[in-house]
């Protein structure tokens, strides 16, 4: 399960982010479709959030960038030293007229969830599918322009509740390709 706190931490701190709320940083383009404008601030980012447990030392680093001309936002993370990590697609659905997303595991276990954005505080609930004991994941994150503070809770398949714990991302330089085949 702790793998799977790194990587749903990494997706949740996607979406926590809103432009009022990080001066100073790249402005979304033209082409970026209206309500994906939120996720502008974090377009070509990375970040690092580390932090200790009973499995010993973590270090979790996650990409961003807007693509398919905006209309998406794109998340991978790796846990250093770890052959893990993941990528999330996060989208604004028409239909359902909420963020979506689906995040895809080198695990093996993908999710999709939603994600609800409101007084700079993101919401999310996704469905976790092929993991041996995690049903569902909840989260929140919050941002402020040094870091993106996010916390999780999994849901197990007999419906238990067990916490996660909380991850501090803070800004780092680009870190390069993550796994061989990003870029």
């Amino acid at each position: 399960m702790k793998t799977l706190s790194a990587a749903i931490a990494a997706a949740a701190a996607t979406a926590s982010l809103s432009a009022a709320e990080t001066p100073a940083v790249k402005p979304a383009g033209p082409g970026v479709y209206p309500q994906m404008q939120v996720f502008a601030p974090l377009d070509g980012r990375a970040f690092r959030a580390e932090w200790k447990d009973e499995n010993g030392t973590h270090v979790d680093i996650a990409t961003y960038d807007l693509i398919l001309n905006g209309r998406a936002l794109q998340s991978t993370h790796r846990l250093q030293g770890r052959d893990y990590g993941g990528r999330t697609i996060f989208f604004w659905d028409e239909g359902a007229k909420k963020y979506v997303y689906h995040y895809f595991t080198t695990g093996g276990f993908h999710t999709l969830g939603t994600a609800e954005i409101a007084d700079g505080k993101m919401t999310t609930e996704e469905t976790v599918e092929g993991h041996e004991t995690v049903a569902s994941v909840k989260s929140s994150s919050t941002i402020s322009p040094q870091e993106i503070v996010v916390d999780v809770v999994y849901v197990g398949k007999d419906g238990t509740e067990t916490p996660g714990g909380k991850r501090v991302y803070k800004p780092v330089a680009d870190p390069g390709p993550l796994f061989s085949d990003t870029e």
